[in-house]
């Protein structure tokens, strides 16, 4: 409906300016005598078709012109909104990125602090197993040392006794005479015989 009335109000206009043109053309033929009227109606008909071209362009782009002009302000509002909109979710995630952060170094620090706590106690067990581990290998050392040197005395007395049988049977022939071998005798067969 409106674009009708818009139609009829330009045809109108139209036709308005159309008769006044004619009207005033007339005027011009009726003149014809005077020879210096042309300049001059030339000049008020360039600028009475100047307003009339103003003030068709004024009254009927004036509407479409703010229309546009709000349109572009809406569009220009809503695209500002929108940005408005992005900064706050980034200054969001760039709080929460943050906090994540600070939650991680505590997170870290927590961290090294317990694997500090355990290393230390790795630490000490390792320690005591080795404390633990070369106690029993030092007793494990004396034990074999005990046992070598056992076995030496062992290995000496049997190579004394040996040296001292053999020194005796050099040596008792010698001193030894058939008297002390009676008495021997004698002796053995007593302690054989009370027993």
């Amino acid at each position: 409906m409106s674009g009708l009335k818009t139609v009829l109000m330009v045809g109108g206009y139209l036709a308005i300016s159309i008769f006044m043109l004619h009207l005033l053309s007339i005027e011009a033929l009726a003149a014809d005598s005077s020879g210096d009227w042309r300049p001059i109606f030339d000049l008020v008909m360039r600028w009475v078709n100047f307003f009339i071209l103003s003030f068709l362009l004024v009254k009927f782009s004036r509407s479409p012109i703010k229309n546009f002009l709000k349109g572009k302000k809406e569009d220009i509002a809503r695209d500002i909104e929108e940005l408005e909109a992005d900064k706050k979710q980034m200054l969001r995630e760039i709080d929460e990125s943050r906090k994540q952060i600070e939650n991680s170094k505590e997170r870290l620090s927590q961290l090294k602090k317990t694997i500090i706590a355990q290393g230390e106690k790795n630490k000490i067990k390792i320690i005591e197993d080795a404390e633990q581990e070369s106690k029993i290998l030092l007793e494990s050392a004396k034990q074999k040392i005990e046992s070598r040197i056992a076995d030496a005395r062992e290995v000496l007395k049997a190579e004394l006794v040996d040296d001292a049988i053999a020194l005796a049977m050099k040596k008792l022939p010698e001193i030894i005479t058939d008297q002390d071998n009676q008495k021997f005798i004698d002796a053995f067969i007593k302690s054989a015989a009370s027993n």
